[in-house]
């Protein structure tokens, strides 16, 4: 199973993509939204994010690019997803506006192997076994 992380700039925008997600047969309960507009606190929302990919491997080299994303009024979205679903779930979150993280080539190329399949504008994340 991997995870999809992607961070949109609002919440309107990170719900039409799930609804595109959802059109291509994903189920809504592996679809989740973190950001500080939801009902519970954002400390608690971003605390639920955290949690959920603290065993992923290469997220925690990534989280302070969501932290500031969310900060900002963005919105995280996380999608559990098989290996045949990974291409189009992916290319479904970059085209309805995942945000790019911007990261040097060298700390990329040094990073390469063990690390996350980046996909466009979102990530990919493997658990760690």
């Amino acid at each position: 199973m991997n995870t999809i992380v992607g961070l949109f700039e609002n919440r309107a925008m990170a719900r039409r993509a799930k609804g595109a997600l959802i059109r291509a047969h994903i189920a809504s309960p592996n679809i989740v939204l973190y950001d500080r507009s939801a009902a519970d606190s954002s400390r608690e929302s971003e605390q639920s994010l955290w949690e959920s990919l603290k065993d992923s491997v290469g997220f925690a080299e990534d989280r302070s690019f969501y932290e500031e994303g969310m900060r900002r009024g963005g919105t995280v979205m996380s999608v559990c997803i098989n290996d045949e679903q990974m291409e189009q779930a992916t290319e479904i979150l970059s085209r309805e506006g995942a945000i790019e993280q911007a990261i040097p080539v060298a700390e990329e190329e040094h990073r390469g192997g063990q690390r996350e399949v980046g996909r466009g504008t979102v990530r990919v994340y493997k658990r760690a076994a």
